[in-house]
C-alpha cells in the first residue's frame, strides 16, 4: 500500500492514519483496535472499537439500548478518522474496488463477535454502495463556511448589519487587547510550538473533563506533516496563552482542536472566535480554500457565516430485531435534523438580497 492515496487530503494519507498509531494516540488501549482492509492499491481503514468516544455520530443510546437487553453492543466495527470529525471519503483508492472492500468488511464483521458496523461521514456515491448491503443512512448536521469571498470585509459586507457589527466588536476586543496573533505552517511549525499547544489542549481536555486521547507525541510528532497544519498562536507579550490547530488540503482548511490556558479565559472572552473562526476563515480568503468545516457542534458558528450542512453515516446492526428498533430511531433523528436544518437556515446572518 503506497502513501500517495488521496494524498491530496490530510485524513486520507496514510501518513496520518500510521501517525496517530505510532504515537498510541490510537490502539487497542485505546479503544481503537486498527483492522484495515486492503485491495489491490485501494484501502479501507477500520477499527474494532471498545466504546464510542472519539466518533462525534453518537450512537450511546443504542449502546444503552443494548444494555437494558442485556446485550453486548461492545465490541463494533467502526470507519472514521479516530477522533477527527470531518467529511473525506471512506474508501480510498479506485473507485472499482469499493464494493469489493465494503463486502469484505461485512463478511468479516459478520464472522466475529462484533455487534454492527459503523460508516461515519460518508460521501453520496458511499452510501449507494453501503445500500446495497443493507445499511441505513443516519442524518445529522455540522456547520461549515463556504468562501466566496475575496476579502474578510467582502464577507462582512455580504452579512446583515447587526451581524457585521457584532463580528467587528469581537475582532476588535482582539485587535486592540495587545495580543498578538501568529500563524505557523510549514518550516515555521517547531516541536517547542506544538509542545506548548499540547498544553493548551490539556487544559480545554481537563475543563470538560473528558480524556485527553490524543497524546503529546502526536502533537509534536506532526512537524513531519507541517505542510498540511497550521497553528495560530495568541501571545500575550512573549507567552503563549491559547492556540489553535487546524489541517488542510488544497480545497479545504479544518479545525481540529483550541485550547487556552485557564487563567486567560475570562480576561479574552472573544478569543475563542477569533482563533477558531476569523483566523481560519481569512486564511481560507487569502489561500483561496473553497471550504472551511470548523469541526463538530456549535450552533454560534452559524451567525459567524457557517451555513448548517447535512452529514450522513451508515449503520447495520446484526440482531435483525434490534436493527428494526434503532431504524426506527434512525427514521426519527433524520426528520429532526430535516427540521433542524430549515429552522436554523432561517438564522443565517446573510442578507437576504445577496
Amino acid at each position: 500500500m503506497h502513501n500517495a492515496i488521496q494524498n491530496n487530503n490530510p485524513f486520507t494519507n496514510q501518513v496520518f492514519t500510521k501517525h496517530l498509531e505510532s504515537s498510541k494516540s490510537v490502539g487497542e488501549k485505546t479503544g481503537w483496535l486498527p483492522q484495515h482492509f486492503h485491495r489491490n492499491e485501494s484501502l479501507l481503514n477500520s477499527y474494532i472499537k471498545f466504546h464510542s468516544y472519539g466518533e462525534y455520530i453518537f450512537d450511546w443510546a443504542w449502546a444503552n439500548f443494548y444494555a437494558q437487553n442485556k446485550l453486548e453492543y461492545y465490541p463494533k466495527l467502526v470507519h472514521a478518522v479516530p477522533f477527527t470529525p470531518v467529511n473525506v471519503p471512506k474508501f480510498l483508492g479506485r473507485k472499482e474496488d469499493r464494493l469489493a472492500l465494503a463486502k469484505e468488511s461485512f463478511n468479516f464483521y459478520q464472522s466475529y463477535n462484533l455487534s454492527s458496523e459503523h460508516y461515519l461521514f460518508i460521501n453520496d456515491e458511499e452510501e449507494e454502495v453501503l445500500h446495497q448491503l443493507g445499511f441505513e443512512t443516519l442524518l445529522t448536521h455540522q456547520y461549515h463556511f463556504k468562501n466566496t469571498y475575496s476579502s474578510f470585509e467582502d464577507f462582512l459586507s455580504k452579512l446583515k448589519k447587526n451581524k457585521r457589527k457584532n463580528i467587528k466588536k469581537e475582532r476588535a476586543a482582539i485587535a486592540n487587547s495587545g495580543l498578538r496573533i501568529v500563524q505557523f505552517t510549514g518550516e515555521k511549525l517547531t516541536q517547542d510550538l506544538l509542545s506548548d499547544f499540547y498544553l493548551c489542549y490539556i487544559s480545554t481536555i481537563s475543563k470538560k473533563g473528558s480524556y485527553p486521547y490524543l497524546t503529546k507525541d502526536f502533537f509534536t510528532g506532526l512537524v513531519n506533516l507541517s505542510e498540511q497544519t497550521l497553528l495560530i498562536a495568541a501571545y500575550e507579550e512573549d507567552k503563549v496563552i491559547a492556540m489553535s490547530l487546524f489541517f488542510y488540503s488544497e480545497e479545504t482548511l479544518y479545525g481540529r482542536n483550541w485550547g487556552i490556558l485557564p487563567e486567560y479565559e475570562e480576561k479574552y472572552p472573544f478569543l475563542h472566535f477569533e482563533l477558531c473562526y476569523y483566523q481560519g476563515i481569512e486564511y481560507c480568503i487569502h489561500h483561496n480554500l473553497s471550504l472551511f468545516e470548523a469541526g463538530a457542534q456549535g450552533e454560534h458558528k452559524l451567525t459567524r457565516g457557517f451555513h448548517p450542512v447535512i452529514i450522513k453515516s451508515a449503520h447495520h446492526i446484526k440482531i435483525p430485531q434490534c436493527f428494526d428498533i434503532i431504524k426506527g430511531d434512525i427514521l426519527r433523528q433524520n426528520q429532526t435534523t430535516l427540521q433542524n436544518i430549515k429552522y436554523l437556515n432561517d438564522y443565517l446572518p446573510f442578507k437576504t438580497n445577496v
